[in-house]
């Protein structure tokens, strides 16, 4: 075995054994959301053609998450581990040390973290960084091909696809502009036998218009959370990287670089602080979105290192790398806001001890197998039940609706986060809404509350 291919295999136990020790799911709301719509897509089918649920994603992950949460990880680790060689082949095609993208790349926790979730990210990052690497190496119809299915895992895509096509039409690429097209066509064939409509995916967009209830913000938001995101250290040899970047721009203007690694970088933080600053398609102002540019971040962060030990022509390199590296290796694990929580990254968050405090309680009463009503979709995965039906669990925003009838002895399960944030309902709405009686009430730390009724 090669020495290369030793350390990778170091790489991956180690990656693994870590992985699959961590009770976290990263993120408590859309990450059970996709997992679940992954690990149930066989019986409802649905999924295979709905833009939110991610027809990419929900293609190539259903066989893993059919297995369940850890089939989920394993799929999401695959990805990471794809993406960070990925990251490592960029570097190398640049002639510098491909090992020091790969550890900015883990260092950059979010992206270690992200495997132990049910989110679209590490697919979207994983065939990203591969676009951009078939790209430089003139593998172009294998790039763009590829490319052309990425509106598919996330809705981002776009935003790529708009700096290929910059990108195309400046350096005469235009030849390669029709295989952007193919994930289009060969889903828009797809949707006018499954949904009467070829443009389906434009037409039925979850996140077209503006979504008041997830509010706007500032336009500095991602940059100022991109510490949090990344770890101080390797942000401030990012902003260094970019620096030298402004500084040179001239003899980037127009190359493979600019357009393919600085440009999607910045492009891509541009455009999401654009939407969360105007409140478009949703935003949220989720930082987690950052997370499929860290290989981008990762070699224009390493770019900062080599700029810094070539201005400081005075000081040994091995020092000034030495300095570095230890500063990266050890910030996330210092009492930090920016670094690693135990509590919130490491173990089941707050909800979630709740919602398994609640569904024990439900089963113990024998009530764990009624239709049950609810936003708080890690019920479905602590109960292994199905969402999106009428008879296991239900999404809250149903109770919008006039022609919605709720039988009686269904649950309402009521809880004081995605029930308001999700689906707009209070605890006051239920109750002089509907014809319930309150079961049982929980409380955990920061007043979660979740609250149990059955209909009349």
């Amino acid at each position: 075995m090669s020495r290369n291919n030793l350390i990778w295999l170091i790489v991956i136990i180690i990656d693994a054994i870590l992985v699959f020790n961590i009770d976290s799911t990263f993120d408590g709301g859309d990450s059970i959301l996709h997992y679940l719509q992954a690990h149930q897509a066989m019986e409802t089918t649905h999924y295979f053609m709905d833009m939110w649920a991610k027809p990419i994603f929900i293609l190539l992950a259903f066989p893993f998450a059919k297995i369940g949460w850890i089939g989920m990880k394993t799929f999401n680790m695959i990805c990471i581990l794809v993406s960070a060689l990925g990251c490592k082949r960029i570097s190398e095609h640049y002639k510098t040390n491909g090992w020091y993208g790969v550890i900015l790349c883990f260092f950059a926790y979010s992206f270690f973290l992200v495997q132990s979730s049910g989110l679209t990210e590490p697919l979207f990052t994983v065939i990203l960084t591969w676009v951009i690497l078939f790209e430089l190496n003139n593998k172009s119809y294998l790039s763009y091909t590829l490319l052309s299915f990425l509106p598919f895992v996330r809705s981002e895509g776009y935003i790529i696809v708009i700096i290929f096509l910059i990108y195309s039409l400046i350096n005469d690429r235009k030849k390669f502009i029709p295989f952007m097209t193919l994930g289009t066509i060969i889903y828009g064939i797809i949707g006018i036998f499954y949904h009467n409509d070829f443009l389906w995916m434009f037409n039925q967009n979850p996140y077209s218009g503006i979504e008041y209830k997830y509010g706007n913000g500032s336009g500095f938001h991602f940059i100022e959370q991109l510490p949090y995101i990344i770890g101080l250290p390797i942000f401030i040899l990012f902003c260094l990287g970019l620096l030298h970047f402004t500084l040179n721009i001239k003899n980037y203007f127009r190359t493979k670089d600019f357009f393919l690694i600085y440009g999607i970088t910045i492009g891509y933080i541009v455009a999401h602080s654009i939407f969360w600053r105007f409140g478009l398609f949703h935003s949220f102002g989720l930082t987690r979105v950052l997370i499929v540019i860290i290989p981008l971040i990762s070699i224009i962060a390493y770019r900062g290192i080599l700029w810094i030990e070539n201005l400081f022509t005075n000081i040994d390199k091995k020092i000034i790398r030495s300095i570095t590296f230890i500063s990266i290796l050890t910030f996330p694990f210092i009492k930090s806001p920016m670094a690693l929580s135990w509590q919130n990254d490491i173990k089941l968050n707050i909800h979630q001890e709740i919602i398994l405090t609640a569904n024990k309680w439900l089963i113990d009463n024998k009530l764990n197998l009624s239709p049950t009503i609810t936003n708080a979709y890690f019920l479905a995965l602590a109960s292994n039940r199905i969402i999106d039906n009428d008879i296991n669990i239900i999404e809250m925003k149903l109770l919008h609706n006039s022609d919605f009838k709720t039988s009686k002895g269904s649950l309402i399960v009521w809880d004081s986060y995605f029930a308001v944030t999700d689906s707009q309902i209070s605890e006051s709405y239920i109750v002089n809404n509907f014809n319930v009686k309150k079961l049982k009430q929980f409380i955990g730390e920061e007043n979660y509350k979740i609250v149990i009724y059955q209909v009349l």
